[in-house]
């Protein structure tokens, strides 16, 4: 009973917080305060919240880092038939801080192995559509494989604003923000690219072999990934979509 409570009590908190009456909007992405972070340093982060959903306040906000194990991994915008742990420590290196300074819910989402592949936040309170938010957490001490070639690995992360739990059929411009990628073929996608990045950048020394060069590493999630992690789940139940 008290579960259930708490789950009628999520629900409702994140569909009735959704009107605003202030008539400014702004137009930023929703994106990452630290876009670039260098190996080997655990860094604060946060999500940053551009707007809402026209004139309606954010509810909340789901987010997904690819997990490194079905993504689509390119080497200098070629496809590496190889995985991401070629070229990176990645693992468990993501994990949401704490925060209510917006929302009164918050949670991690973690993949079959028990490695956090992203978070989400929402319910109880709402973000005026017209002023940023601040979502909390760390980046891990990520290290490069040292015989790798790689520079720098860009992780595309995908971000969806929420103004209305809704169904999928549901998603239009006044119910969701969706900052991801174009051609996943999921629901979240965008008409074109819009995830916000997190690139690593080395610091450790090139092998000899990489001439003195290094590559680019590009990241992003498959379908199947985004399809399991970008749902909210609270306490076991599916609250969004509906």
């Amino acid at each position: 009973m008290y579960t259930k409570q708490r789950l009628n009590f999520f629900a409702i908190s994140m569909v009735g917080m959704a009107a605003s009456t202030i008539a400014f909007s702004a137009f930023a992405h929703t994106t990452l305060e630290v876009p670039v972070v260098t190996e080997d340093i655990r860094t604060s982060n946060n999500i940053i919240i551009g707007h809402g959903c026209g004139e309606r306040n954010v509810i909340g906000t789901s987010v997904v880092f690819p997990d490194g194990v079905d993504s689509t991994v390119t080497v200098n915008g070629q496809p590496h038939t190889g995985t991401l742990a070629d070229f990176v420590e990645w693992g468990n290196s993501i994990q949401k801080n704490y925060s209510r300074a917006i929302f009164s819910f918050e949670d991690e989402k973690a993949d079959a192995n028990g490695n956090v592949s992203g978070f989400w936040a929402g319910g109880g309170n709402s973000l005026p559509h017209h002023l940023n938010g601040y979502i909390p957490f760390r980046v891990g001490a990520v290290k490069f494989v040292a015989d790798s070639c790689a520079a720098s690995v860009k992780f595309h992360v995908s971000i969806v604003d929420i103004c209305e739990i809704t169904p999928i059929s549901g998603f239009n411009d006044d119910t969701v923000n969706k900052w991801t990628l174009a051609g996943l073929g999921t629901p979240y996608d965008r008409t074109e690219d819009g995830a916000a990045s997190l690139t690593i950048t080395r610091t450790s020394a090139l092998p000899e072999s990489c001439g003195g060069t290094g590559t680019v590493v590009e990241v992003k999630p498959s379908a199947a990934q985004l399809n399991r992690d970008m749902p909210i789940k609270f306490e076991g139940s599916q609250v969004w979509p509906q």
